[in-house]
């Protein structure tokens, strides 16, 4: 995995014009997207949290939740349509909760490096007035050959992969900003995050099998109840 400082222009106007991994051998092409629209179903994405105690009297005070949702929040635009999300929800009392979705892809080129460009929507009820000096939460996004989870070490469930803390990136996941709405709201937003905003080129290499985990999740410093709707993810994969 390596973190590079500017995006590339093609991978971005992909996304309006490459192939699916549906579409023919992913192996065979060099520039292909893949979108997923959790209204359509969860897409065999998993769930997780880290970063919270692992003893069990202390977790449950985190309050972590999970469901594949038809009742998005009535003030956002849409809703009333009956549009489908994954949602994760926790009580970050210790303000370093991480809270991810992950999905396995496979039928890549073995032993390759692709630049991969992440574009992400979900609803958000933080605004850039209710975040600022108490906290923020950051949206991140990589990809890994071993599978990303969260395992026990010092009393804690932590990442095995190298996330980045809070806003900074780090080896496996790069930080896309965060999640608040640049107007002052109540309710909630649907906004959308990509790493061509971020200005930041995130390239993996797959393993011999042509396999890479993808990684998508909330970082956050900001203390109280974070609650957001996944409602789509979508990723350019572009060959090197």
């Amino acid at each position: 995995m390596k973190l590079c400082s500017k995006a590339i222009l093609v991978a971005f106007l992909a996304f309006f014009s490459a192939c699916s991994l549906d579409e023919g051998d992913p192996a065979a092409l060099l520039i292909f997207s893949e979108d997923f629209d959790f209204n359509e179903g969860e897409h065999a994405w998993l769930h997780g949290f880290a970063d919270y105690p692992a003893d069990p009297e202390d977790s449950t005070l985190f309050e972590l939740r999970y469901a594949y949702t038809d009742e998005l929040p009535d003030e956002l635009p849409g809703s009333k349509l009956t549009k489908r999300s994954i949602m994760l929800s926790g009580k970050n009392l210790n303000k370093d909760l991480f809270m991810y979705l992950k999905k396995e892809i496979v039928g890549l080129k073995p032993d390759t490096d692709y630049t991969l460009t992440f574009k992400v929507e979900l609803a958000s009820d933080l605004s850039s007035t209710m975040a600022g000096d108490v906290g923020s939460v950051y949206l991140k996004a990589g990809a890994t050959t071993a599978e990303p989870k969260s395992v026990i070490a010092g009393g804690y469930h932590v990442m095995n992969i190298d996330k980045g803390n809070q806003d900074a990136s780090g080896l496996d996941m790069v930080s896309l900003g965060d999640i608040a709405s640049p107007t002052p709201s109540t309710g909630y937003t649907l906004i959308s995050r990509n790493n061509i905003m971020a200005n930041s080129r995130y390239v993996a290499r797959t393993n011999a099998d042509g396999t890479l985990w993808l990684i998508i999740g909330t970082d956050s410093n900001l203390e109280g109840t974070t609650k957001v709707f996944f409602t789509r993810v979508s990723i350019v994969f572009s060959a090197s």
